[in-house]
């Protein structure tokens, strides 16, 4: 994987594990007993924080499949 492309995933990488860690203090909270208020905002950032996740999975696989085309 080049340097740059390395570079601005680990960066998607450490913000979408930001938003993560603060999700699962969320949770925590919930399971310990102290209610969280579920808001349309609470909805909509968590759907956006798993399609960012996902997104970064899939560009992580095709930077792996552009890198073995151009081996070829």
């Amino acid at each position: 994987m080049s340097e740059n492309a390395m570079q601005s995933i680990m960066g998607l990488i450490v913000n979408a594990g930001n938003a993560h860690n603060s999700q699962t203090a969320m949770l925590t909270k919930e399971a310990s007993g102290e209610h969280i208020p579920v808001t349309l905002l609470l909805v909509h950032s968590q759907d956006h924080l798993m399609t960012a996740i996902t997104y970064i999975d899939l560009a992580k696989e095709l930077v792996a499949v552009y890198e073995k085309m151009a081996q070829k």
